[in-house]
C-alpha cells in the first residue's frame, strides 16, 4: 500500500505542475475528469509496476485503446457498444500514466514526447472517423462520401501537428494556456487586426476539440442515440459536418500562419 500512495503521490505531482493546483481549475468536468484520470492511472501503474517498464509501451496502449473503443462504438451489440464508450471514456488514464511512468523511470526522452502527441492524434482521429461513419448510418445515400471524409480528416489532423507546433512557438502560446483561457490576455494586449482573428480562430477551434469534455459530450450523445428512440439523425449530421469543417478551417490556418510567419 506504501507504494501505491508513493505512485499516486508522484501522478499528483506531474498533473498539478500544468495547473498549480488542483482547484485552479475552471470547470467542474474538467476537475472532475482531472481526479478520475488521475487516480485510475495511479491505480494501473500500480497493478502493472513489475510488467510495464516502457514508457512508449503505455503510449501504444493508449493509442490502441482508442482506435479499438472508437470502433467498438459501431456495434450493433448493446455489450460491445458499452466497452466501447468504456475504453474511450478511460483511454485518458494510459495517458497519465506514460508520462508519469518516464519520469519514475527517468526514461523522458523527445521520441517518448512526439509518441504521445501522435497516440493521441490517433485516437482522436479514429473517434472522429468513427462517429462519421455511425452519422452517415442514417443517411446510406451520403455513404460514398465516407472515404472522402475520413482522407479529410486524416490529412487535416497529421499534416497540421508540424504547422501548429510552429505557430504555438511563434506565438508563445501553450497548450495549457489555451486551455485555462490565458491567451486572450495574451492576444488582447498584441491589440491589432491579427491579433482578433487569432482570437477568434482559438475560440472556434476550441469547440469539439480533441479535451476529455468534448469527446465526453459526443460518447453520450451517442450513448442517447443508441439507447432511446429519439431522432438524433440530424443533430448527428450537423455535429459531423462541424467536425469536417473544423478540420479544413485549422488546417487552412495553420498553413497561412505559417507562410505568414516564413514571410515576415
Amino acid at each position: 500500500m506504501e507504494k501505491y500512495k508513493k505512485i499516486r503521490k508522484e501522478m499528483y505531482n506531474v498533473q498539478l505542475t500544468r495547473w498549480g493546483h488542483l482547484w485552479n481549475v475552471k470547470s467542474p468536468y474538467t476537475l472532475f475528469k482531472g481526479i478520475y484520470y488521475m487516480e485510475t492511472a495511479s491505480l494501473f501503474l500500480f497493478i502493472t509496476q513489475k510488467i510495464i517498464k516502457s514508457p512508449n509501451f503505455i503510449t501504444f496502449l493508449y493509442a490502441l485503446t482508442g482506435v479499438m473503443g472508437a470502433f467498438l462504438l459501431h456495434s450493433s451489440q448493446e455489450t460491445l457498444f458499452y466497452i466501447g464508450i468504456f475504453m474511450v471514456f478511460t483511454k485518458g488514464t494510459l495517458d497519465c500514466s506514460d508520462g508519469t511512468l518516464a519520469r519514475r523511470l527517468n526514461k523522458t526522452s523527445f521520441i517518448g514526447h512526439v509518441f504521445d502527441s501522435y497516440g493521441a492524434y490517433v485516437s482522436d482521429a479514429a473517434f472522429r472517423i468513427v462517429f462519421i461513419y455511425y452519422t452517415l448510418g442514417y443517411f446510406p445515400e451520403l455513404m460514398f462520401l465516407f472515404p472522402v471524409l475520413s482522407f479529410t480528416l486524416l490529412a487535416t489532423d497529421f499534416r497540421l501537428y508540424s504547422d501548429s507546433q510552429y505557430v504555438g512557438v511563434v506565438l508563445d502560446i501553450t497548450k495549457d494556456k489555451i486551455r485555462d483561457g490565458v491567451y486572450e490576455n495574451d492576444i488582447r494586449r498584441e491589440g491589432n487586426r491579427d491579433s482578433n482573428l487569432k482570437k477568434w480562430y482559438l475560440r472556434y477551434v476550441s469547440l469539439l476539440d480533441d479535451r476529455a469534455r468534448s469527446i465526453d459530450s459526443l460518447l453520450l450523445i451517442l450513448t442517447v442515440d443508441f439507447i432511446f428512440n429519439y431522432d438524433l439523425s440530424i443533430l448527428l449530421l450537423v455535429i459531423s459536418a462541424f467536425i469536417i469543417l473544423r478540420a479544413i478551417i485549422m488546417y487552412i490556418a495553420g498553413v497561412y500562419f505559417v507562410f505568414k510567419v516564413y514571410k515576415e
